[in-house]
């Protein structure tokens, strides 16, 4: 609905900050803050969109028609049971490789586009709260059949980050959700694939149907925690791919999920690098948590083959850590976490694009990398 607004001796310009005074007893008065022409109004404490076409400049008292929406904020989802609260330390290993849960495949589908150089699967799993585990740890999943490197002997656990919190997707503790993507081998000669070099457990997981079983063991892992004894801490998060598995349950702890003992008021920042538009993976859910949630989570993208960096090549993650380098090593000196996820081919690139930057600020990288280390600041989960 659009309503007409008097501005007192304002101008629709971007970084101003403009009081009104409107007609409308329902509003009374509003405030607002331009960063471009697409912004948020406050009337009466409420949050509106605002459309403020072109660059209109408006004299003392001078009425414009605005039309604004109501920006709504979801109500945070109930979790059951809340006694995961409870322990103390994270669950590790309950069950082992010779002794694995045999869990239930819920559901399997397709996260990305028809132009995704590869196929990239949700996999829901049903534990029956019989494997709980903590936001950043992984899975074991041991397909079935013989190890191909030694006969007679079984294939051997692969590793999977878990892409859900505690509560799993249905919020009530029994399941669990991975993130895989289909590892597909093609001749560099041929160009076919040859289906004897494809991935065993990767294509075993993304080839499941609802009601299969499948033997899980873990859960493992410490160094992709979530700490949670500051609730308003920040935390810096750079994935690759499928490296976006355990910010995900970050995510949705932080701002999907209704936990009496945690609320988070601190910063959570995503860099996710991806191929392409359609590779990116919970996009829906990320902008969603950045319209409801400006001030405290920040949402970057780095797509290798859409976007360039500012030397004109492909855009990768580094190169977005290097675009916001000055606020990241000031977050960091003030002792915001810095996660790393995905490929172990990331950290090279990262690693030097990190040391240059401080030698242009005229520090040492190594002293600072001790620093990060030493005070528990720095995580990485690569494969």
């Amino acid at each position: 609905m659009a309503h007409p607004i008097v501005v007192k001796g304002a101008f629709c310009m971007p970084h101003v900050t403009t009081s009104f005074a409107n007609n409308d007893k329902a509003f009374y008065s509003c405030k607002f803050q331009v960063s471009k022409f697409n912004s948020t109004l406050q009337f009466s404490g409420k949050a509106w969109a605002l459309q403020c076409p072109g660059e209109p400049r408006l004299k003392s008292k001078s009425k414009v028609w605005m039309s604004v929406q109501q920006v709504t904020t979801k109500s945070k989802v109930s979790v059951t049971p809340l006694n995961l609260e409870d322990a103390k330390d994270p669950p590790l290993n309950l069950y082992r490789p010779k002794e694995p849960y045999t869990a239930t495949i819920v559901s399997v589908e397709s996260l990305v586009g028809p132009k995704a150089p590869g196929e990239t699967c949700q996999i829901v799993i049903d534990h029956g709260g019989n494997l709980p585990y903590w936001e950043g740890q992984s899975y074991g999943v041991i397909p079935p059949g013989e190890n191909p490197k030694k006969p007679g002997t079984p294939n051997t656990v692969r590793l999977y980050s878990i892409a859900s919190t505690r509560y799993g997707d249905s919020f009530d503790g029994k399941t669990a959700t991975l993130c895989v993507r289909r590892a597909v081998y093609y001749d560099p000669v041929t160009g076919k694939e040859d289906r004897s070099k494809n991935g065993i457990c990767s294509n075993y997981l993304c080839d499941r149907k609802p009601g299969d079983k499948v033997k899980i063991t873990g859960p493992s892992g410490k160094v992709m925690l979530l700490p949670e004894d500051d609730p308003n801490a920040t935390h810096i998060m750079i994935a690759t791919g499928t490296g976006i598995a355990p910010f995900r349950g970050y995510l949705r702890r932080m701002f999907m999920e209704d936990v009496p003992s945690f609320k988070f008021g601190g910063l959570a920042w995503l860099f996710l690098g991806v191929a392409n538009t359609d590779s990116l993976l919970y996009n829906d859910e990320f902008t969603e948590y950045a319209n409801q949630y400006p001030k405290n989570f920040r949402y970057d993208t780095a797509l290798s083959r859409e976007h360039k960096n500012k030397r004109g090549g492909k855009m990768y993650v580094q190169d977005k850590i290097e675009e916001y380098s000055d606020e990241i090593f000031e977050l960091l000196d003030k002792g915001a976490h810095i996660y790393f996820c995905g490929l172990k081919g990331m950290m090279p690139g990262i690693q030097d694009t990190l040391k240059r930057v401080a030698e242009e600020r005229g520090e040492s990288w190594d002293e600072r990398f001790s620093q990060l280390k030493k005070n528990k600041q720095w995580h990485v989960e690569v494969y």
